[in-house]
């Protein structure tokens, strides 16, 4: 049986769960502060693909012109 008498391999452990331990923090407080919205400038409606209705099902595809509204009749008029 192989016994390490002096600590190297411990020692190397130790420093490896250490560094482990430590990137699992940090991914740990990233992820709790992304949870929080702390970061995040976008609001719901900018996620979603297709925005503006352009290119949606339903929606006119990409490119085509968009249509073209005519002014409501005014009540004032002469």
């Amino acid at each position: 049986m192989f016994v390490d008498n002096s600590g190297r391999r411990s020692k190397l452990l130790r420093r490896l769960g250490l560094l482990v331990g430590v990137a699992c923090l940090g991914y740990a407080v990233v992820l709790g502060m992304a949870f929080m919205g702390v970061g995040t400038s976008l609001t719901p409606s900018q996620l979603l693909p297709f925005a503006n209705g352009q290119g949606g099902p339903g929606g006119p595809p990409p490119g085509a012109p968009a249509p073209s509204v005519s002014p409501a009749p005014s009540a004032f008029a002469d």
